[in-house]
């Protein structure tokens, strides 16, 4: 999988997930999510790159038509070229499974083929939950219950699984978001590592302390 590679997927996902928190508090919108636009240091510090399609968020924008590379392209892009943050957490599903796979999930060579790649993964939406701006009828495509989501992605713990589950979601409005993602319990033990790390580290700090003031002596 080009782009990544030191570092746990774990580690990884949360980087991701830190850095999209960022952006999305400050009402960037990535747009270009996939493993070629995640670069990861020789420590393992990950970065995200390339900001060529990066926008501030105002409601009820629209994507331009080169947006997301289409493997990573979420459901509401591909039907009606309307966005939110949302659709950044869709890729980082998508390059989640991939971790995992080590090839894309979702690989169509058309905008059809892409979303019925996608609805043989996750399943039909309810007619209910079709947009009712689709470029694309609901009926265009086939109904069926898809297995679960190990025989796409073997190999998953419960916790991974839940947390793919929930970014991989046809209703943007009920998709995980990346600060949500970040409480999620995959998580839970190496956030409780970094912060007895922090504590630890601050103790330190504390225990060289010599009780001068910190503050600098003018000159």
């Amino acid at each position: 999988m080009e782009g990544l590679g030191v570092g746990s997927d774990l580690d990884l996902m949360l980087q991701i997930f830190q850095g999209l928190d960022f952006l999305h508090a400050n009402r960037i919108v990535h747009r270009d999510l996939k493993p070629q636009n995640i670069l990861v240091t020789r420590s393992g510090v990950l970065k995200l790159a390339d900001f060529g399609l990066a926008r501030i968020y105002a409601s009820d924008m629209k994507l331009t038509t080169v947006v997301v590379t289409l493997w990573y392209r979420a459901p509401e892009v591909l039907l009606t070229g309307k966005y939110a943050t949302a659709v950044d957490t869709w890729s980082c599903g998508c390059i989640f499974a991939e971790l995992y796979i080590r090839r894309p999930l979702f690989k169509g060579n058309s905008e059809g083929d892409q979303l019925k790649k996608i609805f043989d993964v996750i399943g039909l939406p309810d007619l209910s939950e079709w947009p009712e701006s689709a470029v694309l009828l609901w009926n265009s495509f086939r109904s069926i219950r898809p297995p679960p989501i190990d025989h796409f992605v073997p190999e998953l713990d419960n916790q991974a699984r839940d947390l793919l589950e929930k970014l991989l979601v046809f209703n943007p409005e009920r998709r995980i978001s990346a600060r949500t993602a970040l409480h999620h319990p995959y998580f839970r033990d190496d956030l409780e590592s970094i912060r007895t790390t922090s504590s630890l580290s601050a103790s330190e700090n504390d225990s060289f302390s010599d009780g001068r003031s910190d503050t600098p002596v003018s000159k």
